[in-house]
């Protein structure tokens, strides 16, 4: 099983320096550390990452992956090159792998490695679920393959989330749902984990969210922002009058409305007056950042938009 708690010499190797090193960060208390009862340091790989970043290290080092991965060495090897085309053949063949825990460790053991969500999302997760349905298209697999893909890679996300660095609370709330019969809610989850990692709070109403029920939470939450997926290319037609009630009811109350998905053209959301079109999750990233975050003093720092 993949490691989510590393030792001194796993955090050495990883950043290709000194034991010695790592021991003096942990003691002065740069990077958190937990104690066994003999005395020896380990550190979860949630606060190995935030430390990474905080400092601005870049892993040099390369962890082994899984012992038996058939991939390892291949996989190994693209960390280091920043192979994405490689990275997403093994996330594809680890989708449609039978073993239910063989995914969330080769998400995990990418983001120890400094992959940003984004990374994961935009050039290994999206490219390889496209993959995935081709296959499914030319017969190469079956229809359960590709319902237990989606199904697995959601769990993998979930537990990955766990394991992700949240920033400071920023006092902004999101309510992210797919409207009517939409089914499809992989990006929509990775939506929502982008707006959790920046330190806001999710209302997550998923797949299938009748539009009375959309609007009338975005009434009593009050959202900073609404998040829709729209995957589907030919849903947007058939509901064009039922998005344009909720973007009323978020402007409404003030809130900006963001959408998303293969079903979210450029030209239909500006006829619906949308506050933004996001085909990426570097994008969307970038646009959530754009948002106030809370000063030292408690309020928050100059709007950037």
């Amino acid at each position: 099983m993949q490691k989510t708690v590393l030792s001194t010499a796993d955090v050495a190797r990883l950043f290709d320096v000194t034991e010695t090193t790592v021991k003096r960060w942990a003691d002065d208390g740069t990077l958190k550390c937990q104690k066994t009862p003999g005395g020896h340091r380990k550190f979860l790989m949630k606060y190995v990452v935030e430390f990474a970043s905080q400092h601005n290290y870049e892993p040099l080092g390369v962890l082994s992956l899984t012992e038996g991965d058939t991939h390892a060495a291949e996989i190994e090897s693209a960390i280091v090159l920043r192979d994405f085309n490689l990275l997403q053949r093994a996330f594809v063949e680890k989708a449609l792998s039978p073993d239910e825990t063989d995914l969330f460790h080769y998400f995990s053991f990418l983001y120890q490695h400094h992959f940003q969500l984004w990374e994961l999302y935009d050039l290994i997760l999206s490219p390889g679920m496209r993959e995935i349905g081709d296959r499914w298209v030319r017969g190469e697999i079956g229809i359960s393959h590709e319902h237990r893909a989606s199904h697995e890679v959601m769990d993998a996300l979930a537990k990955l989330q766990t394991q992700v660095v949240i920033r400071e609370r920023t006092g902004h709330s999101v309510i992210c749902a797919c409207i009517e019969d939409e089914l499809h809610e992989i990006g929509l989850r990775g939506a929502a984990y982008l707006f959790e990692s920046e330190g806001w709070k999710v209302h997550y109403l998923g797949a299938r969210t009748p539009a009375d029920a959309l609007i009338d939470s975005i009434s009593e939450l009050r959202p900073t922002v609404v998040c829709i997926s729209v995957t589907d290319p030919a849903t947007p037609g058939p509901i064009r009058a039922v998005l344009q009630r909720v973007v009323e009811a978020a402007h409404h109350r003030t809130a900006q409305i963001v959408v998303g998905g293969a079903g979210a053209s450029d030209e239909l959301m500006d006829a619906l007056m949308c506050d933004g079109v996001y085909h990426t999750a570097r994008g969307l990233m970038t646009y959530i950042q754009g948002f106030p975050r809370p000063d030292r003093s408690g309020n928050n720092e100059h709007n950037v938009h």
